[in-house]
């Protein structure tokens, strides 16, 4: 049986995979390492650019397996630093990453689906619902984009699967991807370097403890009470938040990792004095942090930020609990690039926003 190779990237196969497939070719085993070398640290896109690989052997690889199968369409860019890349996927579908700057800080924040099936009430992703599952070249590729695309002297530090989708619905792709993003034949980035956000898979956050990664998690929490939350996220149906505390409680307990609470703030909803104060009930005990942010504009939707008054004090409630928090800046909320914002492009489009046109 002949096993069809031509759709087969680079970027989604470990050193391990590798390394038998070059032998297979007649090269020494080490070639596997160069090959990634070129890929992950020195930027290739072609096998043709791997100097040091023979020529043969470039034009053998370059018959079955590809480097890229992604391109990038467009960026975006705020005045500060804040850039959303469109991506193509070879199907013809269109996602959004984003490259964030913070002082020294430098992130890729990586989607994980065509779409999502999550629908939450205040995310721009769910909206034409899940098409697929992104590979995990796809979501490897992003990474490298953004890493392509850094100022001389910038360095990649942080790796955030919070873009389109829901990184546990595509567990096996995403964990492939984070232990690729950690190697150190891949990108050597550090597991307390690399954070997953979720709504809430249950079944995901418990086997994500035992893989042994000990990446940080992130729990889209947005309520205090399961009605609020459901509102809110409709996952939430299935779930409950007693069985959500109860996992990440485990995820804890296992990894000795602290998990953020993602909590956006919704005037009306879920920012009043009692939302804080059942808030800080319901974390009560548990080691964590709370990433407070105001919700960010999405057309489809009418919820709108608290001012900042009322942020300032729900905070300081949850501070007098002996909570751990923080206000979480707005970037690239200008150009449809922050928590919520981020949408699956189909067809023909130009990006307009704020003043930045590109297409």
């Amino acid at each position: 049986m002949t096993i069809k190779t031509q759709n087969i990237s680079l970027t989604s196969l470990t050193l391990a995979e590798l390394e038998p497939i070059c032998v297979a070719m007649g090269e020494p085993v080490y070639r596997a390492k160069q090959m990634l070398s070129w890929v992950y640290e020195k930027g290739a896109t072609a096998f043709d650019q791997m100097s040091n690989l023979p020529k043969n052997f470039q034009r053998q690889c370059a018959e079955q397996y590809q480097v890229f199968q992604t391109s990038v369409g467009a960026i975006a860019q705020t005045a500060y630093g804040t850039e959303k890349v469109l991506v193509h996927l070879p199907d013809g579908n269109v996602i959004e990453c984003v490259l964030l700057r913070e002082g020294k800080r430098i992130t890729a924040c990586v989607s994980t689906q065509v779409g999502c099936a999550m629908a939450c009430r205040f995310c721009a992703s769910g909206i034409p619902g899940l098409e697929r599952n992104l590979t995990t070249g796809e979501i490897i590729e992003q990474v490298l984009h953004i890493k392509k695309h850094l100022l001389p002297g910038e360095r990649l530090t942080n790796v955030v699967f919070m873009g389109i989708g829901e990184p546990l619905a595509n567990y096996d792709n995403v964990v492939r991807s984070m232990r690729i993003i950690n190697a150190g034949w891949g990108l050597g980035i550090g597991a307390r370097h690399i954070t997953i956000s979720t709504v809430g898979v249950i079944e995901g956050i418990r086997r994500l403890a035992h893989e042994g990664l000990k990446v940080n998690l992130a729990i889209s929490l947005h309520a205090s009470d399961d009605v609020t939350r459901s509102k809110i996220i409709p996952l939430n149906k299935k779930i409950g938040i007693k069985s959500l505390i109860a996992a990440a409680r485990e995820y804890f307990e296992v990894t000795g990792r602290d998990v953020s609470f993602e909590y956006i703030l919704i005037d009306g909803v879920n920012a009043s004095k009692q939302d804080a104060e059942s808030l800080a009930q319901v974390l009560k005990g548990i080691q964590c942090n709370i990433n407070v942010l105001p919700v960010n504009p999405v057309e489809e939707f009418n919820w709108r930020p608290p001012s900042e008054g009322a942020i300032e004090i729900f905070c300081n409630i949850l501070e007098k609990h002996g909570l751990v928090v923080t206000i979480r800046k707005k970037k690239g909320s200008h150009i449809n690039a922050a928590c919520g914002q981020l949408r699956l492009q189909r067809g023909k489009f130009l990006w307009k926003s704020e003043g930045y046109f590109v297409k």
